[in-house]
């Protein structure tokens, strides 16, 4: 269990997760997530940071729902660096945590030394076919009990289309009706898919970056990954193996790609 911290900031306790020393990179998580994913898929070797974002782990209360959008989630990261004093860092993030990632780089592209975007979701687009599960499961936890909403989530054609090209990828959407304060948060499944974290431009971001995405994973389409990799200036693109050829399988492919990505840094400051 990771040890939390909080940060008041905006009427709101926001738990965030600060291990090690030396340079700083954020890891954030993704949509229903918390501290614990990124720290599961990758140990950086410096100082690691996530926030737990509003509506997620142990942040509470909920604040606006008005508010729950990729810009707020990047100004609530500003803040937590400004209370930390870090200034440049290596920057990335899981899923919707890359969305966040993305925003924040494209605010402030001069603090970000290298961009991380492990199986991205999002793009320039709200309400993008692969995330229509959230809203479904949102609309589910505000109408029924828990256990009527997990039937009928199972009886559900979109969470069967998904099941049968990931039973892993399906299992993490329906973990959505169990994560702490579900009812509370669905408004998180139903504003972050409406929002969109980029818009047409990404040449901001020369920076250093890297892209993983993987197959049979119907919420992170490997397609929506190469997109990416291809519209931002130095990014590179990592295809890994998926969740469903096991998970040790996946975080060290994903870790081997980031180990690539940071040596390159490395090489790049002893050059200089």
């Amino acid at each position: 269990m990771i040890e939390r911290r909080h940060l008041d900031h905006d009427g709101i306790r926001f738990a965030y997760a600060d291990r090690g020393a030396g340079p700083a990179m954020v890891l954030q998580h993704g949509l229903g997530g918390d501290a614990e994913q990124p720290a599961g898929l990758y140990a950086f070797a410096g100082r690691q940071l996530v926030l737990e974002c509003r509506g997620h782990g142990a942040t509470q209360p909920l604040g606006p729902e008005a508010a729950l959008s990729f810009g707020t989630f990047a100004a609530d990261l500003r803040a937590l660096l400004a209370r930390l004093g870090i200034g440049d860092l290596i920057l990335g993030g899981i899923s919707m945590g890359a969305g966040v990632a993305l925003r924040f780089a494209l605010e402030e592209p001069g603090r970000v030394r290298a961009l991380v975007l492990v199986r991205p979701a999002w793009l320039d687009r709200p309400h993008p076919p692969n995330l229509a599960i959230f809203p479904e499961i949102a609309a589910l936890l505000r109408s029924s009990a828990a256990t009527e909403a997990r039937e009928r989530l199972l009886r559900s054609p979109r969470y069967a289309a998904i099941g049968a090209v990931s039973a892993t990828t399906a299992a993490s959407a329906a973990a959505q009706l169990d994560r702490p304060f579900a009812r509370e948060r669905a408004a998180v499944l139903e504003r972050l898919p409406a929002d969109a974290p980029i818009g047409a431009d990404l040449s901001p971001l020369t920076m250093p970056a890297l892209v993983v995405g993987n197959p049979r994973d119907p919420v992170h389409p490997l397609e929506l990954a190469a997109e990416l990799a291809a519209r931002v200036p130095a990014a590179r693109l990592a295809v890994v193996a998926p969740k469903e050829d096991g998970e040790e399988r996946h975080r060290r492919e994903v870790g081997a790609a980031i180990d690539a990505l940071l040596g390159s840094l490395d090489q790049r400051a002893g050059r200089a």
